[in-house]
């Protein structure tokens, strides 16, 4: 924007900046500790050291509230999971942060994930053991169709294999799922 004059009185410059193009050691070259939380979304060729850099930026440039937030919003926007759970592996060991929400919530999320794996592998030891019970030795086609099926078939088949009296009880019931 220029005066009637001709002088410039307003003028900014900006850079597009594309983060998946961008390399992580660029990232951290810029100094820039607010930026830092966009480090899982660049290309990073080691992941810990990158993480272990950019955690130290936020945290040697940043008052306390600023560094929990933006290191949450790292964790946050780490769109691998195995990045999100080296950078929080990397705050805890070298920062010994207290836990935020967002990393409380990552956990909770984790165990919650690994309590319906438990209960669906649960599930499945069951549900084999009634099958070997119902119907005797089941064949390994067979099998590995009832591994197919997904969580709520399964528990559809435990109900439905009390009242087998043999593998042909089984064959049926897979080819009427199918």
């Amino acid at each position: 924007m220029y005066n009637l004059d001709g002088t410039t009185y307003l003028s900014w410059r900006y850079q597009v900046v594309r983060l998946w193009e961008l390399s992580a050691e660029e990232l951290l070259a810029l100094k820039r500790p607010a930026l830092m939380a966009l480090i899982g979304q660049t290309r990073m060729r080691e992941p810990e050291v990158m993480l272990t850099a950019a955690v130290r930026q936020v945290v040697a440039n940043t008052t306390d509230d600023q560094c929990e937030r933006l290191l949450a919003e790292l964790l946050l926007l780490c769109t691998d999971e195995e990045i999100a759970a080296m950078a929080e592996q990397i705050i805890m060991r070298d920062y010994g942060l207290p836990e935020t929400p967002m990393m409380r919530k990552l956990r909770e999320q984790g165990r919650e994930e690994g309590r319906e794996e438990g209960r669906e592998e649960g599930q499945f030891a069951v549900l084999l053991r009634l099958l070997e019970r119902r119907c005797g030795v089941v064949p390994a086609p067979l099998l590995s169709q009832v591994e197919q099926l997904l969580p709520p078939q399964r528990l559809a088949l435990i109900d439905a294999v009390l009242d087998f009296e043999g593998v042909a009880d089984l064959q049926a019931w897979l080819a009427q799922k199918q």
